[in-house]
């Protein structure tokens, strides 16, 4: 897949970009070296690997912001409106 090859030329590119050495950034993340070289070659590793990876770049929200949270329908915030209090007695 070409978005892995992408991801894994950006992770490898702030990695040289913080001047840290493989073996350096894979120690800090708690992933063995191969996992990182794999990821920086655009091939999958775990999710688990991934996101210890980017929290040592110092990605920490990263993950978070991957897939954006669910947006309510117009017909579920029509049901939550009807049980907000509209007035104080």
């Amino acid at each position: 897949m070409k978005e892995l090859v992408e991801l894994g030329r950006r992770i490898k590119a702030e990695r040289i970009a913080q001047g840290r050495k493989q073996a350096e950034l894979a120690d800090q993340a708690a992933v063995s070296v191969d996992s990182l070289s794999s990821m920086e070659n655009g091939r999958s590793i775990s999710t688990r690997n991934l996101a210890r990876i980017l929290q040592a770049l110092g990605f920490v929200d990263a993950l978070e912001n991957l897939v954006p949270a669910p947006v309510p329908s117009p017909l579920e915030l029509q049901k939550l409106e009807g049980k907000q209090r509209q007035r104080v007695r």
